[in-house]
Formats: C-alpha cells, structure tokens, sequence
C-alpha cells in the first residue's frame, strides 16, 4: 500500500478520538441520545481543529448501522464507506467549485429523493463561506424546512461571511485552537505508535508552529520525520524548520529600539544565508514580543513555557523598553502583519515591516522634544533686577507660561477648538493672549468658544488674562511664514525626521 500522510492516516474515526472540541462533541453525543437531531450544523473555526472531521463522525453517527449512536461502529458497511467517501447518500462538497446557482438547484432536486440506503442524506459542504449570496438565497428555504431525511452541515473558517440569515437556522459550533500541552500529547502519541524517538522539546517547537492547527503540526511532522528517520532530536527540527532562536529575535527588537537601520538589514541577511522563511520569522517574532509584554505587563512566566535560558533574555530585552514602548513596537509590526502573510516578496515586505518599525525611536525624540518645549520657562531673576510687590488692589498680571501649556489645556476640555487652535498662532503680551488665524472659519469658531476659553486662559495666565481673536492679514500671513522655520516644534521635525518647509497653504 502507498504511504499515507499522518494527518489522514491518524484522522480521528470516532467522538472518543478527537481532542479538545469536547463541549461540541458532548453537545452532539447528547442530541443524538435525546433524539434532538437538527436539520442543519455549522462548525466553524481556524484550519486544522476538527470541523469536517466533526462533520464526518457525526454523518456515521447517524447513519451507522447500529445507529443513531454516540458513537460509530467504524465495522459496518456503511461507516467504512462513509471514511471512505464513497458513500451515497453522504456527499461531500468543495463550496469554492461550487458557488453557482444552477449547483445549488441542483442540490436541492437531489433532496427531494429518500436516500437510496441510509437513514439520512447528508451533506457536508467545505469552505462554506465561498458560496456566493445567489447561492445561499437559493439554500435558505431548504435550510429552513429540509425534508425530514435530510440534514445539512456545513464547515468555515469565516463565519463572519455566512450570511445572517443562514445562521439563525442552523445550529452553531465554534471548534476552539487545541492547546499546545494537547497539540504536544497527539504528537507524542502518533511517534510512539510509528516508533519514532523525538525528544519533548522537539515535540514542543513543532506544536508551537503548528499554532493550534492538529493538521498543519502534523504536516510540519512529516517533514520532519523524512529528513531524521527514526529519531528526532531539536537540531533536526531547527534545520527542517530554520527556526530563528530567541537570541537573534532579542537583537532584532534592540535594533528596532536603537533605530539601528543597516543593523536591521545586516541581521536579515543573515537569517537569508542561513535558510529562514521570513514569513515564518516574522511570526515569530511577534510571538516574541508578546513574551517580552507577558514579562514588562507582570503575568505569570509560566504562561511562556518557555526554557531558563529564553526566559533569561526575554527579560533581559523586556527591561531595555517601557511598556507602552513595547505595545508600540508591537502595534507598528501588527500593521504590517496580514501585508507580510501575501506578500510575493516576503523578504522585502519584512524589511519593510523592520524598518518601519525603526522609527519608533525618532517618535520618541520628537515627543521628549514637545514634551521639554511645554515646560515654563521663566527668565533667570536676582535681587538687583526683581521688581517690588505688586499692589493687591492693582489686577493681576498674566503668569509666565508658554503658549502650548494654554492650547494643551483647551484641548483637553473642548478638543474641536483645540484642533483649531493647534493651527493657529497663540501669543502673550500683558493680559491679552491673542489668537492669530489665516482662516477666517476657524477664527469664526473659536470666537464664538471665546467664554469657555477665557476661563481656562485664568487659569494659566492669571485672573487678569483676556482672549483676543484675530484673523491675519497677507502681511502678517507672510510674517508667519518666514518665521515657521524658527518654530520649536518645526525644529524638532527638522531634527529627528528631516524635511523642510516648502510652502504654507490656506485652508
């Protein structure tokens, strides 16, 4: 006989041998007790987790000879032909080569028929989600009232683009990723029987990739398997797999911290020569970010399941970021996950993905620069130039503060106003602050907030503050260009990102 992939040759045959769905299984085993068949199922979850498995186990269910049963015999004629797939009365179909409404007329004319020997007829439609809308509006009566022989199930990866509709005539079960400590027993198990020696932590690694999925970490173990014989060892996995170690992810996120550009580009070139499949490595270093903000956010290591020696860089790197720096980071490569995963050139989409990420640092710098421009600053005062005590009687004169501490704090308290104020030019002279504007509508705006905004001008600047609103002339428009250049918030752009300032637009 030829060879047989693990992944079909160990696919689960009965409810006892599937692992980790047990809510859906109970739910099913206790409806074919009670005799609470339903008309039509939909099973959805990521790939690999069971659903036409499900689907299969329960068409022998309720077809086996010695059925309806919890469980099938897996002896009759009818179950073997079911594993087999020749069976009859229980067809399986591709909804991605099967989207057409001439396809589902046709479904529904072959229903009309009792089945030619089962007790039902079934069918399980993959990929369900393919089916186009005229498809499903033409499944939706035969849903809702099938013939009573006939029961419907139905599999998805998506069940976001089943229609509404279809779901609320169907019964839903949400089939869960298996656990890694699952994942790593079926693998133990499946080696054993086939008397392969692999070692646990090369077990682990080949769980972990399959993420969830029994069908992809089989798969993953196959490969594996025909490169190291008879005895699997973690090298074996790395050089199969090219693994990209902890260390390396370590100096990776350093590098994405320092903004180090060529350094970036150095370590991907060698993750080139040495074989990695950067779309792999870039899934894993997101793994590894999320260790580094399980460690900076305080959850339990063991949460990790990580070794002494990973978990000691982990932390080592966790401590060179602040917490909000890391969900940072994370944020910026999370974008360019799904652009990574269909990138035709994935070494470059990951580059790009880096190196992006790598301007993290020069945010920063500009948001440490605004930060130190909103600070007052008084000029320096001795005894020969400071004035003598003011006069309680006479009114207070504004307290000295930069213009930013009075835009920030209005908008916080009326953030559209703040919006236009964050485009305008604010000044300070006595007791006047006045607001210049180029755009008459904006002016307009703020005008009419004045009385929220004197209050707040009170309080940065004195009780004697008064708020003024003007719009600019094309002289002092022209004033205001030549002088941008000089603006502190413009120099620190200037500085940390580069460019320059081409022309100034009215709005």
């Amino acid at each position: 006989m030829s060879y047989q992939a693990l992944a079909r040759k160990y696919r689960p045959q009965s409810f006892g041998d599937t692992i980790g769905q047990e809510t859906a299984v109970r739910t099913l085993q206790n409806a074919i007790e009670d005799k609470r068949i339903h008309h039509a199922y939909l099973f959805s979850g990521v790939r690999g987790v069971g659903k036409t498995t499900i689907a299969r186990i329960l068409a022998k269910a309720l077809n086996c000879v010695k059925g309806p049963a919890a469980e099938p015999c897996n002896e009759c004629v009818i179950c073997r032909e079911i594993t087999e797939g020749i069976d009859l009365d229980v067809r399986e179909i591709d909804a991605a080569t099967y989207t057409g409404v001439d396809n589902v007329r046709e479904l529904r004319d072959v229903t009309q028929f009792q089945p030619a020997r089962d007790r039902y007829r079934i069918f399980i439609i993959d990929e369900a989600h393919m089916l186009s809308v005229a498809s499903w509006n033409a499944l939706l009566k035969l849903i809702e009232e099938p013939p009573p022989h006939v029961v419907f199930m139905f599999a998805t990866t998506e069940m976001q683009k089943v229609p509404a509709t279809i779901l609320s005539r169907v019964q839903k079960h949400l089939l869960r990723k298996i656990t890694l400590d699952e994942l790593i027993k079926r693998l133990q198990q499946i080696c054993e029987k086939e008397g392969i020696a692999a070692d646990r932590d090369a077990l682990e690694i080949v769980a972990r990739r399959g993420e969830g999925s029994v069908r992809d970490a089989l798969s993953l173990l196959d490969q594996i398997i025909a490169f190291s014989g008879r005895s699997i060892s973690t090298t074996d996995v790395a050089t199969v797999l090219g693994l990209s170690d902890t260390t390396f992810f370590a100096r990776i996120v350093t590098l994405i911290g320092e903004g180090d550009h060529a350094g970036i580009l150095e370590a991907l070139q060698e993750a080139t020569e040495s074989g990695r499949e950067f779309k792999v490595l870039f899934r894993d270093l997101l793994s590894f970010i999320r260790s580094l903000l399980l460690i900076a956010g305080g959850a339990n290591e063991a949460m990790l399941s990580a070794s002494p020696e990973d978990l000691a860089t982990i932390r080592e790197t966790a401590q060179r970021f602040s917490y909000s720096e890391l969900l940072r980071i994370a944020n910026l490569l999370l974008r360019d996950d799904e652009t990574v995963n269909r990138a035709e050139y994935q070494r470059l989409a990951v580059e790009i993905a880096l190196l992006k990420a790598a301007t993290f640092p020069r945010l920063r710098a500009v948001e440490e620069a605004l930060a130190a421009g909103e600070q007052p600053t008084a000029p320096p005062r001795n005894r020969e130039t400071a004035k003598p005590p003011r006069n309680p009687a006479t009114p207070q004169p504004p307290k000295p503060s930069n213009p930013n501490t009075f835009v920030d704090r209005v908008t916080k308290a009326r953030p559209l106003i703040g919006s236009y104020l964050a485009n305008a030019k604010t000044t300070v002279s006595d007791n006047k602050i006045t607001i210049t504007f180029t755009d008459s509508f904006a002016a307009d705006a703020v005008r009419d907030a004045r009385a929220a905004l004197e209050p707040i001008a009170r309080e940065v600047y004195g009780d004697a503050a008064q708020v003024e609103i003007e719009v600019a002339t094309e002289e002092k428009a022209a004033v205001k260009q030549a002088t941008l250049a000089d603006d502190p918030v413009m120099s620190a752009f200037r500085k940390h990102l580069g460019g320059e300032i081409v022309e100034s637009r009215k709005r």
